[in-house]
């Protein structure tokens, strides 16, 4: 298992370009292969930790098997099983004091204090959940990303509902809210979307060219995605696409990763390698 530490590592300081060169990833930690399926990691600013989700199993299986870890900045594993009893748990966003965790075929809220699931919104139809994201006014949305319910639902005021569907919406996965646009990464036709928040409509914002996992923001406005494959790219506004890198390889999946702002730090789960890795974003 230390090969795999080291192909990572390795591969890593070879995506850091000299900066004249654009941007780069600079290797900061590796856990060890702990994790459980690893497909999301989602950064609680307010709290300064790390959520993991641990499908532990089939990916669209409802068993009960998966779960959310605590992990530092350090990369120190806090709690590896602090909220069980999940089916293939992904996607998850923060609002106020709960966590929102997508689980096949609902959206559950966890009282973080209290570390215990306190409800379950079903959410109808749906086959695939994965990505959550919140927006300013608390309202959660999650993308459904199998092929027969290719749509994003919304919960507001309680009630979970579709929100945004059509040929537009293709194979959803990877969400973000900034400002009054909710950016979608489409698997379908590998483009990025944006959704006005108050009107609905939605455009094309750039063209990928590979299937969205993983989708954050960083501190200068540029998108970072993930491909579930193994590829992490940073796209600029203007829709420049740089590779950061590129694990395919190695069979080293890139799934839902996350950006710390304060630590300008991408953190990436592996997925089938059963890892999280962390390098700071250089410019």
């Amino acid at each position: 298992m230390r090969g795999k530490t080291f192909a990572i590592a390795a591969l890593l300081a070879a995506c850091l370009p000299a900066v004249a060169a654009g941007a780069g990833l600079m290797k900061m930690w590796v856990t060890e292969p702990v994790f459980k399926v690893p497909e999301s990691v989602y950064f609680d600013g307010r709290r300064e930790v790390l959520y993991v989700s641990n499908i532990n199993g089939n990916p669209g299986e409802k068993d009960g098997n998966g779960f959310i870890s605590r992990l530092g900045l350090d990369g120190k594993v806090l709690k590896l099983e602090w909220i069980r009893g999940l089916d293939a748990p992904k996607g998850m966003a923060v609002r106020g004091g709960s966590l929102f965790v997508s689980n096949i075929d609902e959206l559950v809220e966890i009282d973080i204090k209290n570390d215990k699931i306190v409800r379950r919104y079903p959410a109808e139809g749906a086959q695939f959940l994965n990505d959550v994201a919140v927006d300013a006014k608390g309202n959660v949305y999650v993308s459904d990303s199998s092929n027969k319910n290719s749509v994003i639902y919304r919960l507001a005021s309680d009630t979970l509902e579709v929100w945004a569907s059509g040929k537009a919406i293709s194979s959803p996965n990877g969400l973000l809210v900034d400002g009054g646009r909710l950016i979608v990464g489409n698997t379908g036709d590998a483009m990025l979307k944006q959704i006005d928040l108050e009107t609905g409509a939605i455009s094309d914002l750039h063209t990928v060219g590979f299937g969205v996992d993983g989708l954050a923001m960083d501190r200068k406005g540029n998108l970072i995605v993930s491909d579930w494959a193994g590829r992490t790219v940073l796209i600029e506004p203007s829709g420049a696409i740089t590779p950061l890198l590129d694990t395919r390889s190695e069979k080293i999946n890139a799934a839902d990763l996350t950006f710390v702002p304060g630590e300008d730090l991408v953190v990436i789960p592996t997925f089938n390698d059963n890892r999280v890795v962390a390098a700071k974003l250089r410019y």
